[in-house]
């Protein structure tokens, strides 16, 4: 039985779930928003030394940490615990050596406009008697005349003491001097997209370079973590894909190849290797001349594709998309034949015509054009990873061969 809709609604009000997922989504979008404000020689880390970490050349650090709220809280009330675990951690930090109090910068990213009393004390401290003041002024939120702890939340009191010891308040002084609060006066997400407009990109084409680079952050994030790598990604390379998405965008321009025709040797070479793409080719009855021409096309398509991905004249997101085309295109041409010639033809001719119409209709790449050979070689490419096929029953023909 299907479930009532009202059934599968969460309320936000009610659960912390969302507000964590949300944390966590908006973490390698907030590199971005450093990324725009970075300069040659910074890098942007999550989870290195903090949720967000920005290094600079100099060797001085920002120290962010993001606090997000879907439903009404308050991360920065007096009594909030995502305020109070903020600065027990960054002493911490100071303690064990893992910042550098004398060039660090403590920032609480919040990403709704809220605000209280101790929070902003601390904020407006910009040197050593503003920051007494302010720990003063908090340490009497929580003490009472005698100096005996007040009646607080169990979830936070360690927190509090810890920060306001008489031994560590020198250290405290520091931390709230180099304090800094941000937070969102629109959504997150129009936060983030405002701040990336500093890149001075014309309006008519910020939006998709905007979506690319944001797309290039995650794919780099994702794998990074897949290969337990640290997530960090240089200005440099920041810069690079930007400058690669704006010339994308920016105007439609011809791609320079830099591949020659393979030798005879190295046709042969490729034969005997006897390739997917080359199978493929076998078992819908290509002759030799085909499948010469198929492995020219593979080979200098491979080697353009590498060196244009080098020299940042093509974005990861570009070929992706170039590539869901070319399967679209397959698809759409294997089920015509199925469905005309399933009766007339048969499977190996079949196949043949579904590899012939993929050739004859030309595929067009966003924002650049490619050599004729390329779209032919990022098909035997496809089918070299079994991602299209030629034959009607393509996998089961090759597993034949294999046994």
């Amino acid at each position: 039985m299907k479930k009532e809709e009202s059934s599968l609604t969460t309320n936000i009000d009610n659960t912390h779930v969302p507000d964590k997922v949300y944390a966590f989504m908006i973490q390698s979008h907030h590199m971005l928003y450093e990324l725009v404000n970075c300069k040659k020689g910074d890098s942007v880390s999550v989870e290195v030394f903090d949720d967000v970490g920005v290094e600079h050349e100099d060797g001085s650090k920002d120290s962010i940490q993001l606090k997000s709220a879907l439903s009404n809280r308050n991360p920065v009330s007096n009594k909030a615990v995502d305020l109070w675990k903020t600065m027990y951690n960054w002493m911490l930090s100071v303690e064990n050596g893992d910042l550098k109090i004398d060039n660090v910068k403590f920032v609480l990213f919040i990403n709704v406009d809220k605000k209280d009393s101790i929070v902003e004390k601390f904020n407006l401290s910009r040197n050593h008697t503003e920051a007494v003041e302010a720990w003063d002024y908090a340490r009497k939120f929580f003490y009472d005349e005698t100096d005996k702890l007040k009646a607080i939340g169990k979830e936070y009191k360690q927190y509090v003491e810890y920060f306001f010891e008489y031994s560590k308040k020198e250290l405290a002084y520091k931390i709230i001097q180099n304090f800094e609060l941000k937070k969102c006066i629109d959504n997150y997400s129009v936060t983030v997209r405002k701040e990336f407009e500093k890149t001075g990109i014309p309006k008519d084409i910020i939006e998709p370079i905007y979506m690319g680079i944001i797309g290039w952050i995650g794919v780099n994030v994702t794998k990074m973590v897949e290969e337990r790598r640290s997530i960090v990604i240089s200005f440099e390379n920041y810069e690079a894909q930007l400058h690669t998405l704006y010339r994308e965008h920016n105007q439609r321009y011809s791609l320079m190849t830099h591949s020659i025709e393979p030798t005879d040797q190295e046709v042969q070479s490729e034969l005997k290797k006897q390739r997917v793409y080359i199978k493929q080719l076998d078992i819908i009855d290509c002759n030799y001349t085909e499948k010469v021409a198929a492995i020219n096309d593979y080979l200098r398509a491979s080697i353009d594709r590498t060196i244009w991905a080098q020299n940042n004249d093509i974005s990861y997101q570009n070929m992706q998309s170039y590539e869901n085309r070319l399967k679209r295109a397959w698809d759409l041409s294997r089920k015509i034949v199925m469905l005309e010639k399933k009766e007339s033809l048969l499977p190996e001719e079949q196949g043949k015509l579904i590899y012939y119409k993929c050739q004859e209709k030309e595929i067009k790449m966003d924002s650049v054009c490619v050599p004729d050979f390329f779209q032919s070689g990022c098909y035997h490419s496809l089918s070299d990873e079994l991602e299209v096929g030629w034959h009607p029953q393509y996998i089961e023909k090759l597993n034949e061969r294999k046994e």
